[in-house]
């Protein structure tokens, strides 16, 4: 019978103590808005894609924000059909900060026409009062819709330690 995971912690491999579990809690949405696709065979037989980002919203704990036009998520369309991601796009929180987003990872094709994605995310931003958002580690949970061109739903869960 398969297990749901690995039994053997890092005490197994000679540590003396495991830090456990990491918790995650859900730390922002986000609703990145999609300017027109560029997709195309580039000459090594992959195909490439570039998904402008034209705007979009963000919510997090205790802030919200505007995404910047300008931005982009830029992709490696695989045979299977998923994609591999890599988006780089600016907020603008309602203080006027700048945070700089980067979010990787892979999107797979769904049975209903959607693609549902896992990523890990960086947030920089400058020394403040939102500093903390750039401490954080973040996983990611991405949804395109089916029939949605215009729009990319995610979720960044952080892990606080």
């Amino acid at each position: 019978m398969p297990s749901d995971g690995l039994a053997a912690d890092i005490t197994s491999l000679g540590a003396r103590t495991s830090p456990g579990q990491p918790r995650v809690r859900r730390a922002c949405v986000i609703r990145a808005d999609l300017g027109q696709a560029l997709e195309f065979s580039a000459a090594s037989g992959r195909v490439r894609a570039m998904f402008p980002i034209a705007g979009g919203e963000a919510r997090g704990i205790g802030w919200s924000a505007r995404i910047l036009p300008g931005g982009a998520d830029f992709a490696v369309r695989l045979p299977d059909g998923t994609y591999e991601i890599e988006a780089r796009y600016c907020l603008e929180l309602e203080d006027g900060t700048p945070v700089m987003v980067t979010n990787a990872g892979r999107m797979f094709p769904q049975p209903d026409g959607s693609y549902a994605g896992r990523t890990r995310a960086m947030l920089e931003v400058p020394d403040g009062p939102h500093r903390t958002l750039g401490d954080a580690v973040y996983l990611g949970t991405a949804l395109a819709e089916p029939g949605d061109e215009n729009h990319v739903y995610i979720e960044l869960w952080e892990a606080p330690v």
